[in-house]
């Protein structure tokens, strides 16, 4: 994948320690960038500031029907191992390298022109040469080359972007090309075999083969909160961001985004995001120029993010409110004028208690809450207000992400 692992710093999710003779590793959540890549009213800001450490994120080609299990293909009659080179030959030539160019700057800030800063992958999804893949493959990049199976090389308009999903829509000048068979992701289930199939390393039209080994997945990466995912313990490594994620007759099932790792290479723990929300994100990109996202019209600090979870942060904010605070939720930072919020009520630093009845613990459970709605479907909010519970029905406004 391209993407993230060109900033394997700003990714981590690390894992707490246990006894030193028990000691877990500690995982790093990186988006695959590239291969060699670029690598407050109520005296909250006060309270902000101790808090700062210790806080703790196209019209697509129908689907056909999604076969249960395994391959279709054995090696004989008799039970033998599943063999994947029929569905291979048909996913190959819809999967492409995805190269992009900066303008590198040396030491000084001085350009040295426009350079090759990172690989990654794409999935052709029309035969005139509609692409996806990932954002942080191709976000703000200078140039995008797209290289096919069969070695031609086509430079790539960017159609659009979505950080929030971590998607994008690139598109070639090019017709005839293979569109990949898009499956339901709602259909997979774990344990069934699945193919990454991507530019790892720079290897391009590589093929690695495991299984769906769980789903629902919720991760926060470096600028997006990737909800729903599904996990596979297909070797995905850097270059495969933006690659295509298979089932085991050769159909789209996900987008590979991101990997948990102690290294930065593959140990088994890899995400994609869903091939039905990125049908939603692609059609909205395609038609519009961006992704439409439903949304309150409100703002979260991320130094907030969970701190109703320490009793010593509650302590800080019932002195800064001067009432006792809910031990869970999550706090809105500022509520935009004549935004849907405002309008039921919410005021900055009020605390989202329940979306839908559902608890929320973080800005991802608020994130997710929102994930699959649309602009103008409506929510009930559960929030906490100067001491009072209330209860609101929202219309969700549309929100593009930035």
């Amino acid at each position: 994948m391209v993407g993230w692992a060109e900033w394997p710093d700003a990714n981590s999710c690390h894992c707490s320690d246990v006894e030193p003779s028990m000691k877990k590793p500690s995982y790093v959540l990186l988006a695959l960038a590239a291969f060699g890549g670029v690598f407050g009213a109520l005296r909250l800001e006060s309270v902000l500031e101790h808090n700062e450490a210790s806080a703790h994120v196209f019209s697509p080609a129908p689907a056909t029907p999604l076969l249960s299990g395994v391959a279709t293909n054995y090696a004989d009659t008799l039970g033998g191992p599943p063999d994947f080179r029929a569905a291979a030959k048909r996913v190959l030539p819809s999967v492409v390298s995805v190269d992009r160019f900066d303008d590198v700057q040396d030491f000084f800030g001085d350009s040295e022109g426009v350079q090759e800063t990172g690989t990654g992958s794409g999935v052709i999804i029309d035969s005139n040469g509609t692409i996806i893949t990932n954002n942080h493959v191709v976000q703000n990049a200078v140039k995008v080359q797209v290289r096919l199976s069969d070695h031609r090389s086509f430079t790539a308009k960017v159609l659009g972007t979505d950080p929030l999903t971590d998607l994008a829509v690139i598109k070639v000048n090019a017709n005839d090309l293979p569109p990949i068979s898009l499956a339901d992701s709602s259909q997979v289930e774990v344990g069934q075999w699945v193919m990454a199939v991507g530019n790892p390393l720079g290897y391009s039209g590589t093929l690695s083969v495991g299984v769906v080994s769980s789903l629902g997945r919720d991760l926060q990466t470096q600028e997006s909160y990737l909800t729903d995912a599904i996990q596979t313990d297909a070797a995905i490594n850097q270059g495969n961001s933006g690659g295509a994620l298979t089932d085991a007759q050769g159909r789209l099932i996900g987008i590979n985004s991101a990997i948990a790792s102690t290294s930065g290479g593959s140990i088994g723990i890899g995400f994609a995001i869903p091939v039905n929300r990125v049908k939603t994100v692609a059609k909205d990109i395609i038609e519009l120029g961006h992704a439409r996202h439903a949304g309150l019209g409100a703002e979260f600090d991320p130094r907030f993010d969970q701190a109703l979870e320490s009793a010593e942060m509650r302590d800080r904010l019932t002195q800064a409110y001067g009432m006792q605070v809910p031990d869970h939720g999550v706090i809105i930072h500022h509520v935009h004028e004549g935004s849907s919020a405002a309008q039921a009520g919410m005021q900055d630093y009020d605390i989202i208690l329940s979306v839908n009845g559902k608890p929320v613990h973080s800005q991802m459970d608020v994130s997710e809450a929102f994930t699959d709605l649309r602009p103008g479907e409506t929510v009930g909010v559960r929030f906490w207000s100067k001491g009072s519970v209330k209860d609101a029905t929202v219309k969700l406004e549309e929100v593009v992400a930035q």
